[in-house]
């Protein structure tokens, strides 16, 4: 693997101060060959001020338009809301829907995570649709994502399954003041009628004893065959740390799912990428010294994974991360990630067999949408 090509999507440090951190990114690959990158932006990770934006290329990522900022323009039931990103997709050629997480910003007080219960303030998976590329947005409609509360998309686009059968993608953790410790769980809900409803789900992945928080799946689908494949961010509760991104394989419609086990990839969260055939590439998230996003291949679909042919796609000079290699309180997790200064990396495969890249990368305060172009030869 080599890196052809890098820049920036967006570069915060000439940003206006409400679009100087982002997080959350996103990219999608439509029809007609335009891509898509979204985000969350705002004047820090937690802020009043956070709101999505979705910029498009059609140059492969050479040059990049701003198609929304969406400041001030996403609300709670007519009140302040915060829309964490855009995770987009075309379930109608030329009509992109995108998949939001709209969190309750009503109590300008309230952080975003409760430092007593670690509770998430509320939240809703909502859908909208899109037919000027980007630039307006239909009204949102909320995903009934019951009995599950506190659920989260994990900025996942909708996925379309065999026989019309769509797939949300989600997982769920506790609401704002719950005192109990959460039982996170990955799951997949179903809808049957064009996204209309979602009665049906299915779950992932979900330690039995609650030993490993599975977070952050990211799934891709076998070109051949069809079969799912998930990645999780792995953290052992017990240990208080990270350990090795986890995989499990999936049947095409989701229903079926393999314990989910080591990968040996020293990450967190981690986006596959199915490349033709058996090959899938894995671009990770590393936080241990020496911190950056690196990139993995496999030839068997995630079974074994070459090390050998490793790269580091963005090597961070910003120093070591908040908490890296050490054992955590819950707490404290959430501190650290609220400092991070980089993550989310996301990928699609170009026409040209390229693999483009986007993530988010800076310092502590600014923190911009980056993206890398490589070949995989």
């Amino acid at each position: 693997m080599k890196i052809t090509a890098s820049g920036y999507v967006y570069d915060g440090g000439t940003a206006p101060q409400h679009q100087q951190s982002c997080a959350f990114t996103t990219v999608y690959l439509s029809t007609d060959g335009t891509l898509y990158v979204a985000g969350r932006w705002g004047s820090s990770r937690d802020s009043l001020d956070g709101h999505p934006c979705l910029f498009a290329s059609t140059d492969a990522g050479d040059r990049w338009e701003m198609r929304h900022d969406g400041l001030g323009q996403w609300h709670w039931d007519g009140g302040p809301g915060e829309n964490k990103s855009l995770a987009c997709t075309e379930l109608i050629p030329g009509e992109l829907t995108a998949t939001s997480l709209l969190v309750d910003r009503s109590n300008p007080e309230l952080p975003f995570i409760n430092p007593r219960t670690q509770g998430l303030l509320p939240m809703r998976i909502i859908h909208s649709t899109s037919t000027d590329g980007g630039r307006t947005w239909s009204t949102p409609r909320a995903m009934d994502a019951s009995p599950h509360l506190a659920a989260s998309t994990c900025t996942h686009a909708i996925m379309q399954l065999p026989g019309g059968l769509l797939a949300q993608p989600y997982e769920h953790w506790k609401e704002y003041d719950d005192p109990e410790p959460a039982w996170p769980a990955a799951r997949l809900r179903y809808s049957r009628d064009g996204g209309a409803t979602w009665p049906e789900f299915t779950t992932v992945a979900s330690h039995p004893a609650n030993r490993l928080a599975y977070w952050d799946q990211r799934l891709a689908i076998h070109p051949d065959t069809g079969q799912l494949v998930a990645m999780f961010w792995t953290h052992d509760f017990a240990r208080g740390e990270d350990i090795d991104v986890h995989i499990a394989w999936g049947s095409a419609d989701g229903r079926d799912w393999s314990e989910p086990q080591g990968t040996g990839l020293p990450g967190q969260h981690c986006q596959p990428l199915a490349l033709g055939g058996a090959r899938l590439l894995a671009a990770y998230t590393h936080r241990r010294d020496p911190p950056g996003i690196r990139l993995s291949l496999s030839e068997d679909f995630g079974r074994t994974w070459d090390r050998g042919l490793d790269l580091m796609v963005y090597d961070s000079s910003a120093g070591t991360e908040s908490g890296a290699g050490l054992s955590r309180s819950q707490k404290d997790l959430w501190s650290d990630m609220e400092a991070w200064r980089f993550g989310h990396p996301r990928a699609a495969l170009l026409p040209t067999g390229e693999v483009f890249v986007v993530y988010y990368a800076g310092g502590d305060r600014v923190k911009s949408a980056r993206w890398a172009r490589l070949s995989l030869e």
